[in-house]
């Protein structure tokens, strides 16, 4: 505890006190001078009565419920015990909150006895997703005149998990072109080795390292090696966390694809897929083939942030990924990660991409390129669109205000389009 210390009233009457004295014995007032001399004497007895041992408190915190959403309401609760040999004094508390909780919650702690408990139950309105910080418990003693106060820290600080927001999605599944039923378990490509070794026709985004050359020249057209080995149900979950990608803050693309993710991890998770979180985070962590839940998912999402970086060491961890579906949430921003993206679905996988059109996040209708309803813009996103589906990938636009649920409809349905766009890519040309 740090030494108590004079108050704005303390010094007041400290000064006050010495002024009146020293100008009262000067003066000859003798009655005067007894009333200088008891403000002099006042704050001083205040810090020498206030100079005690600093208490020895346990604090301990528990919140409910256990996982918050933005726009939701939780409680905490803090339990405070005296662990030290004597008896406190009463105190001013305060634990501290992040201001994206809510309010700090301030109250007076009692007299403690050893040993004893006390508790005390403050609400959280948490705005937005993200980790935010409790504590630690501030402690404020005061003496009955206000001339002196003391303060110390006590207990250490707890994080608080506020989970991204959830979107009920329906109950279609994720199936494969032209297949009625469910997504059969898919095989998936070894990165090295002979065993199972076969090869297959090179098709659209296939690795040139792959290519099996004495098959080419055999057979007279490119011919890539594929190691099968059984994999498991599984999806990847691609997140663009570049600054430069993303407009808007709390209602902005980066925090809708955040929830689009979250809202697939959900989804997928309940019909059985295994989840695979691709981030610049995870990726440089060493966490992207990990095999996740969907709380893990959910958490790890809360934590997202965007940064500085490069969009290309994302794809490829999802390229490399034994994955049967690859989903990403990328912007329309950057033309040159999105001609980039083709290889990211590894062979036989579905890809699905909500593809943002980031400025109409900005939120204020314009921005330094125009205004957001540019139909050039538009035209653009919808072209980057079909190029992606063209290879291969199935496609929705999203515009600022689109529910998360449509958008993924959109992007999940198979229609005539997307078959004829991959089928007029890929046809040859027929000599009349």
């Amino acid at each position: 505890m740090k030494l108590p210390s004079l108050t704005t009233r303390g010094l007041a009457f400290l000064a006050a006190g010495v002024s009146a004295a020293l100008l009262a014995m000067v003066l000859g007032y003798p009655d005067i001078t007894r009333i200088g001399v008891l403000l002099t004497v006042l704050p001083v007895l205040a810090v020498l009565s206030g100079r005690r041992r600093a208490p020895r408190l346990e604090v301990r915190r528990a919140v409910a419920p256990d996982q918050l959403r933005p726009g939701t309401e939780g409680a905490v609760r803090v339990s405070v015990r005296n662990a030290g040999p004597r008896p406190t004094l009463p105190f001013l508390a305060e634990d501290q909150v992040d201001p994206a909780l809510g309010e700090a919650a301030r109250f007076v702690l009692p007299r403690l006895a050893p040993g004893e408990w006390h508790s005390v139950t403050y609400p959280l309105r948490p705005a937005s997703r993200g980790a935010y910080r409790l504590g630690p418990l501030a402690l404020r003693l005061q003496d009955p005149f206000g001339l002196v106060g003391a303060s110390l820290r006590q207990g250490g600080a707890a994080e608080v998990l506020v989970l991204p927001e959830v979107h009920e999605l329906g109950r279609a599944r994720l199936r494969r072109e032209g297949d009625a039923g469910d997504w059969p378990v898919p095989h998936s490509i070894a990165p090295q080795g002979e065993d199972d070794l076969s090869t297959r026709h090179y098709r659209h985004g296939d690795d040139l390292r792959r290519v099996h050359w004495p098959a080419t020249a055999h057979r007279g057209q490119l011919m890539v090696r594929q190691e099968e080995r059984p994999a498991r149900r599984r999806v990847a979950l691609v997140l663009d966390s570049r600054a430069r990608a993303h407009w808007g803050t709390e209602d902005g693309s980066f925090e809708w694809a955040v929830s689009a993710l979250a809202s697939v991890a959900v989804h997928l998770a309940a019909q059985g897929w295994s989840l695979s979180l691709v981030t610049a985070e995870t990726v440089r962590e060493g966490g992207a083939a990990k095999v996740l839940t969907a709380d893990a998912v959910l958490q790890e999402l809360a934590r997202a942030q965007v940064g500085w970086g490069d969009l290309d060491p994302v794809l490829r961890a999802a390229r490399e990924l034994p994955a049967g579906a690859v989903v990403a949430a990328l912007t329309d921003h950057d033309e040159q990660a999105l001609n980039r993206l083709a290889p990211a679905r590894p062979p036989g996988a579905v890809g699905v991409l909500l593809l943002l059109r980031a400025e109409t996040f900005a939120g204020d209708g314009q921005n330094a390129r125009g205004p957001l309803g540019d139909p050039d813009a538009d035209a653009r996103a919808e072209h980057h669109a079909r190029l992606a589906r063209v290879a291969g990938w199935r496609t929705a636009v999203v515009r600022a205000g689109d529910p998360v649920r449509s958008s993924w409809r959109r992007a999940t349905t198979v229609d005539r389009a997307t078959t004829v766009d991959r089928a007029t890519a890929v046809a040859p040309a027929r000599v009349p």
